[in-house]
């Protein structure tokens, strides 16, 4: 018997050990501003009541009392079941405001409503939604960083007040996700003298048409021969050639004195050439990007710019 209840205890010790050591997400609850206010009030209706001996002031006291331990209950409820399941980050660049994708799932048996996300040390939530059992909602938290590079994504929050703004109910979850910040999108907007191929200027489009001359057109574009046939000055109509293509360099932001100026530069350069849809390289002392065009050269060119070390191009 004695035997017995020992490996019964030892059984119980160990599965109480692991049900400790499992990590869960708390869920903390405390009063807002408003919740705060509700309870000075209620206290005061209780000191008057008290006072003047009003039974009606008793019973709307108790009232009030019952109304704040049923917020208690349903709002801690209510955050309880959800969880952070995924989050994704498109592009962020520095001192500029970003969308943070969080997927939310209520893994509860009911509904919870009016859940709002945030990242921590930054004040934005994100617009609440609800969220019906066992289902999933998207959300976008806005967040901004003020140094390019490679970041840890912040403790990411979700709360809610539901139903009464009472008291907020909240749980920090710490996702493991690394992103990068490319650089503060500042300079200049017009490209550098010298940045245009020079075979690229003297390309044209494809012949189209003659057309007759206008005060506007360049005597450049006239056809004399076909001038002469038709009796009429014509020009040459040609389809739209193709956009020049650009080169940008370290050296062309020689004129910046700050390090982090220079660098800003050329991605706001870079950005801008993509949405232009000019082709594009970069070239810096130690990293060289070549010719390319589309969104995954873009990106290819901003991360060599975030990650871009102060003893690179000194």
């Amino acid at each position: 018997m004695a035997s017995n209840a020992a490996v019964n205890g030892q059984g119980f010790y160990k599965k109480a050990r692991q049900f400790l050591s499992k990590k869960k997400t708390r869920t903390y609850i405390l009063p807002t501003g408003f919740g705060i206010a509700f309870g000075l009030m209620s206290l005061v209706l209780f000191f008057m009541a008290v006072g003047y001996s009003n039974n009606l002031i008793y019973i709307f006291f108790f009232f009030l009392i019952s109304v704040a331990f049923t917020g208690t209950f349903i709002t801690n409820k209510n955050i309880d079941g959800v969880d952070v399941v995924e989050v994704h980050i498109d592009e962020a660049f520095a001192e500029e405001a970003a969308l943070l994708s969080v997927t939310l799932k209520n893994r509860s048996g009911s509904p919870s409503y009016q859940v709002e996300c945030y990242c921590e040390k930054y004040p934005e939530v994100s617009s609440s939604v609800d969220i019906e059992a066992g289902k999933e909602e998207d959300v976008f938290t806005p967040f901004s960083f003020k140094k390019r590079g490679r970041h840890s994504l912040p403790r990411i929050g979700v709360q809610s007040t539901f139903p009464f703004s009472l008291l907020r109910s909240w749980r920090v979850f710490r996702i493991q996700y690394e992103f990068i910040v490319y650089p503060a999108r500042k300079g200049t907007e017009a490209f550098p003298a010298g940045s245009y191929s020079q075979a690229d200027n003297e390309k044209t489009g494809l012949f189209k048409e003659h057309r007759r001359y206008q005060n506007t057109d360049s005597m450049r574009r006239i056809d004399w021969k076909a001038s002469a046939r038709r009796q009429e000055l014509l020009v040459k109509s040609f389809e739209e050639a193709e956009k020049p293509s650009l080169h940008f360099s370290w050296n062309q932001t020689a004129h910046l004195k700050n390090y982090e100026e220079r660098i800003s530069q050329l991605c706001l350069w870079v950005d801008q050439a993509y949405r232009l849809g000019h082709a594009f390289s970069l070239t810096l002392r130690a990293q060289e990007v070549p010719r390319g065009e589309g969104l995954s050269h873009r990106k290819k060119c901003l991360e060599m710019l975030a990650l871009l070390g102060a003893e690179e191009n000194t």
